[in-house]
């Protein structure tokens, strides 16, 4: 195999060049853009993640005391299950 650069004869089963240090091939993927900032998150997923937050903790001091009725706690089991299942499918599709 000769190399595309330089042209000088070398194995086929070089990775690159030992005259010209080329590569024999082409990049197999683009590299990531380094200056590229992640997309920020809206207001209202961080304002809903802080309600969530508090909510859960006025849940889990009311059912340490044993002020909760066992509906209210079957409710709350039920919706983390759905939200648990969600994101394993999200996950799944992408």
């Amino acid at each position: 195999m000769t190399c595309q650069h330089c042209g000088t004869e070398i194995s086929d089963k070089a990775i690159v060049c030992f005259r010209c240090g080329q590569s024999t091939s082409a990049p197999s993927a683009a590299r990531p853009d380094a200056r590229r900032r992640p997309a920020a998150q809206p207001l209202w997923l961080a304002l809903t993640a802080l309600l969530v937050l508090v909510a859960g903790g006025l849940y889990m001091a009311r059912a340490a005391s044993g002020q909760l009725p066992a509906s209210v706690s079957y409710t709350v089991a039920a919706l983390a299950a759905v939200v648990l299942v969600w994101r394993i499918l999200k996950r799944r599709r992408t």
